[in-house]
């Protein structure tokens, strides 16, 4: 009854639930999607940084009687009220909100690797425990045969154990379509065919750390909560562009100007240098607005991550308490197990001897297996929220090159 014999029928199986998640993350295409968003925050981020050159113009155009008239003209900023500062903070703020995305996006990913993988290998132990139950019922009944060619049992007891022997058939077919469902699902996942799963020797099914310092990780490392971190700064950017808004511009123009939309004579030409000021505060009060929607955006950033946080927080929770759980009854299944198998065997004794009833036989084999299948459940419910616990806290690391 080792919990870490591996999953399937191979016995010599190498793939790990870790490798199962590493290429998830190299297959799945919302992988490939953040990635690209990611790239596109880079050339924002350069793009926010060339706010700070000059800004080159030219202006052409064209009046009555063929006059023409060129501007060539060339702006630097000297001092926007910070509006180039807020449009920079906003670029880096979007490029940290992507980054952090693809690693929540691989975390959502392996999430669903893990709930698949807890379908396979419960679905395994229960395959396993009903063909051991199986075995069983094919011992009482060929028992029961030989009762019945003696005539000391009935052909009633006969039918009663086939009928428990096609019962159990059904339950290995079930059983097998889950097993055969799951092995599709992580090969849409991750992009090749997956019959067994290594247990032995993983050493993220080994959790020995309190609670309190999993929250400390989780609270430092989850990609959640970054991400909001990020949102956070976006909306901090976005305000102080709001109130960059009533700011007027101060920059430093040269101009070069040909020709003239006023005069017949379009030889002319002037440069001049000069500093401009220029102010757009927008129509009405919309300025004083925006800067408003821009606070209370803000505080909803706020309240978000500490929504996100709570969220987690009730989450690990959730693992951890799955964990202990499964650690703790899988001890108590065990002796149980142990217990019924010397309790069939007792009642096999005494049904031959004429003290217990062949029912009561049977009933005893079918909760030996039903034991066995608890066993399976509470196997995988151990594995995958040590996974999950171990995916939590930021133990488990998911990298790729970009493409």
């Amino acid at each position: 009854m080792d919990i870490y014999n591996p999953v399937g029928e191979k016995r010599s199986c190498n793939t790990k639930i870790s490798s199962l998640l590493q290429q998830a993350y190299n297959h799945y295409p919302s992988i490939s999607s953040s990635e690209k968003l990611i790239l596109a925050a880079q050339a924002e981020i350069e793009g926010a940084k060339w706010n700070y050159f000059p800004t080159p113009s030219i202006d052409f155009s064209q009046g009555s009687a063929g006059r023409t008239g060129q501007t060539y003209r060339i702006d630097q900023p000297l001092w926007t009220g910070g509006k180039l500062d807020a449009l920079n903070d906003l670029a880096y703020a979007r490029g940290n909100e992507a980054q952090y995305a693809l690693q929540e996006s691989a975390y959502t990913l392996s999430k669903q690797v893990l709930r698949v993988v807890n379908v396979m290998i419960r679905a395994d132990g229960e395959i396993k425990a009903f063909e051991r139950g199986k075995k069983d019922l094919q011992s009482l009944s060929k028992m029961l045969e030989r009762r019945v060619e003696a005539g000391v049992s009935s052909e009633t007891d006969s039918d009663l154990v086939e009928s428990r022997i096609f019962q159990i058939d059904s339950d290995i077919l079930t059983s097998k379509q889950r097993f055969k469902m799951a092995e599709r699902q992580l090969q849409l996942l991750t992009g090749r065919s997956v019959s067994c799963l290594k247990l032995k020797n993983d050493s993220n099914l080994k959790t020995q750390k309190s609670l309190d310092s999993m929250f400390t990780n989780m609270i430092q490392t989850h990609p959640s909560l970054k991400k909001k971190t990020a949102q956070i700064a976006k909306a901090k950017a976005q305000r102080k562009a709001a109130d960059a808004e009533i700011m007027p511009n101060l920059s430093l123009r040269a101009e070069h100007q040909r020709g003239s939309l006023y005069q017949d004579y379009q030889d002319t030409s002037n440069t001049i240098v000069y500093v401009a000021v220029s102010f757009n505060p927008g129509a009405g009060l919309s300025s004083l607005s925006n800067m408003e929607s821009a606070k209370y955006k803000m505080m909803k950033a706020q309240d978000d991550y500490r929504t996100t946080e709570q969220e987690l927080n009730d989450e690990l929770i959730r693992y951890y308490t799955d964990y202990k759980t499964a650690q703790r009854n899988l001890d108590t299944i065990k002796q149980t197990i142990v217990s019924s198998r010397k309790v069939l065997d007792s009642y096999e004794r005494l049904f031959l001897a004429g003290k217990r009833q062949w029912l009561d036989l049977v009933n005893m084999s079918r909760e030996v297996t039903m034991n066995y299948v608890s066993l399976a459940s509470l196997r995988a419910m151990m594995i995958v929220s040590s996974y999950n616990l171990q995916l939590q806290t930021g133990h488990i690391y998911l990298n790729k090159k970009m493409r």
